[in-house]
């Protein structure tokens, strides 16, 4: 287990593996995640070997700005409304995916749909930014236990893992990002997060 800094050498040595296929534990502004390139099914398997979670679910695509992530995902009004308003920040958003992706589709929604966030930290926008495609994400825990809030919990969870993990203290927001759907173009909340119906009322159909 190696712990890095979220400095310039850091953001190098994580830019590094994800461009070599390897996965990378890195921080966001809801809690700690596991990243790897979209393009390298090799890597994609590592997520879903350490979390020890079902191949059959779908990964979330993190972008740096809404100009990325248009080039993977239709935007309809409804996915206009919230982005304007929690982007960069913990939503998921879960829309219809653009067509001739390159990237991995095999964990990717079977609806013709794609899972996509813009986070509001600059650890993994320098990433995004420095390797120059979004990144697959989820988050740094086992399947079905509590995500990490910090690095002692991912410490205590993957002890004995040869993982990297950029250190950069307690996420600023401690839940995991709201999921919603707005493929049909309504709102349908997949998993309450830290956006909850209060936040969402005056947009909730």
């Amino acid at each position: 287990m190696k712990i890095i800094s979220p400095n310039k050498k850091g953001i190098k040595e994580a830019v590094k593996k994800i461009l070599e296929g390897e996965i990378i534990f890195i921080p966001t502004d809801t809690v700690y995640g596991i990243a790897a390139s979209p393009y390298n099914n090799k890597a994609i398997k590592k997520i879903f070997s350490i979390k020890k979670r079902s191949m059959s679910n779908s990964l979330v695509l993190l972008c740096s700005n809404y100009k990325m992530a248009k080039k993977y995902a239709i935007f309809n009004k409804i996915a206009n409304n919230l982005k304007k308003k929690f982007w960069p920040g913990p939503l998921t958003l879960i829309l219809k995916k653009k067509s001739g992706l390159k990237i991995s589709k095999k964990w990717l929604s079977k609806n013709n749909s794609i899972g996509i966030r813009i986070p509001d930290h600059n650890v993994p926008i320098k990433i995004i930014e420095k390797c120059n495609f979004p990144i697959f994400c989820t988050s740094a825990n086992i399947s079905s236990k509590k995500s990490c809030r910090d690095i002692k919990d991912i410490v205590k969870n993957f002890k004995n893992k040869k993982i990297t993990i950029i250190n950069d203290g307690k996420t600023k927001f401690g839940l995991d990002s709201t999921i919603i759907d707005v493929t049909k173009n309504k709102i349908n909340i997949l998993r309450n997060g830290y956006i909850n119906k209060k936040k969402l009322k005056n947009l909730i159909n």
